[in-house]
């Protein structure tokens, strides 16, 4: 188990759950447009809340990917963090808390990507992943587990989808609820959904 979980109750365990917007799809060629960290309890409470855009200079037309997805334009860009001042921040939330992210594999390669390109490292306690979660509560595979889907489902609203603040708001209010749901009420039982 993590030392800083010793002696905490699942109420005192605190999530960072990430979100980034990206360029596309692979984290070692692509890039994070905005990254998006909500800091919550294990009972549900917000403790903060952090946003930003990337700084980044792309003169190549078609560099912002999914434009009618994320709705980022390079101005947004312009007064963003640079990718070094980024992840400093979000190493910050990420020192004594468990990283958490729907569909965290995706969400980690783009952070790594990122440090990787900066010849850092990227470090992290867990993840939790609430996909994985969520389809473990379905092994049939019956309903959707897209985080829009997922929100919906246990009555979260997420005030827009691929909005990387919303869509880390949207998984951290529907974490508590994804743990109960498998049983988990101490902190041990935490570490055996760790993993991607």
């Amino acid at each position: 188990m993590l030392d800083f979980l010793n002696g905490k109750s699942l109420a005192e365990v605190k999530f960072a759950v990430v979100d980034t917007e990206t360029t596309g799809l692979s984290g070692s060629n692509d890039y994070v447009l905005q990254l998006g960290v909500v800091v919550a309890r294990g009972d549900g409470t917000i403790e903060d809340q952090f946003v930003t855009f990337v700084k980044r200079f792309f003169w190549k037309p078609g560099r912002l990917g999914a434009y009618k997805v994320h709705g980022i334009k390079r101005s947004d860009l312009r007064r963003g963090l640079k990718p070094e001042e980024m992840l400093g921040r979000l190493e910050s939330f990420l020192r004594d808390s468990i990283f958490v992210a729907h569909n965290a594999k995706f969400d980690i390669g783009f952070l790594k990507g990122e440090a990787d390109r900066l010849e850092k490292t990227f470090d992290f306690n867990g993840p939790l992943d609430t996909l994985k979660l969520s389809r473990a509560l379905d092994p049939k595979r019956v309903n959707s587990h897209r985080l829009g889907d997922v929100t919906k489902r246990y009555g979260v609203v997420v005030a827009r989808q691929h909005d990387a603040l919303a869509d880390a708001l949207g998984a951290a209010m529907v974490l508590p609820r994804l743990l109960e749901q498998h049983g988990v009420t101490t902190v041990e039982q935490l570490s055996s959904h760790f993993g991607v």
